[in-house]
């Protein structure tokens, strides 16, 4: 091989050693600019998430939740853009979840209407059961004002449990988000059912 030879050769692995280190820089400054862009797209993410949970606390009239320091770096950029990205996902997911429930009921948000209200005529049915029974153990109607505050006792009793049930459904079922002036349901035919029950229940355990 001649000295000329040589020198061409040592140019071509030259310019090959030069094309070699610029196709590696474009790939690094393409690379910090795609981590740049997730930053920059994951950060507006996160602003708008918070500015719908700060709307969603005004709406719901609770206090926001509070800002917390950022985690401590992982030193890798992939990473923590990665462990950003699940966070936001998972705080998406929670924050639609808190949507549904400042809709429905704050007692017992799952529960459908009937069920909920079951629970809450069924507690002052007992409540009234129990006072029905101690009432007919206790007065004695050995004469016409014995007997007449009897009846008003045993009657009144479950009026009041329907009244007080009623009451607590319409304090205990109203969502935090929506009209105030909205109609609940109350399952009217359903408390009268449970509460004036306890009449033929408590008569029927005390005569038996």
């Amino acid at each position: 091989m001649s000295a000329f030879d040589d020198y061409l050769a040592q140019l071509r692995r030259l310019d090959e050693a030069r094309r070699t280190a610029d196709e590696a820089a474009a790939r690094t400054a393409t690379a910090a600019e795609t981590l740049g862009q997730r930053t920059r797209r994951l950060a507006d993410e996160a602003a708008a998430h918070r500015a719908a949970v700060d709307e969603l606390a005004r709406a719901a009239r609770t206090a926001p939740p509070p800002r917390t320091a950022p985690p401590a770096p992982l030193g890798d950029p992939n990473a923590e853009l990665a462990a950003a990205e699940s966070d936001l996902h998972t705080a998406a997911t929670e924050l639609e979840e808190a949507r549904f429930l400042a809709h429905r009921a704050p007692w017992l948000p799952r529960w459908r209407a009937d069920e909920r209200n079951g629970l809450v005529y069924g507690a002052f049915a007992l409540a009234c059961l129990i006072v029905q029974l101690v009432v007919l153990r206790t007065v004695r109607a050995d004469d016409l004002t014995g007997a007449v505050l009897l009846a008003a006792i045993l009657i009144a009793a479950p009026l009041a449990a329907f009244c007080l049930g009623w009451l607590t459904i319409g304090v205990a079922a109203r969502p935090r988000i929506g009209d105030e002036h909205a109609k609940l349901e109350r399952n009217f035919r359903l408390g009268l059912v449970l509460c004036g029950s306890t009449l033929l229940v408590a008569c029927f355990g005390f005569f038996s």
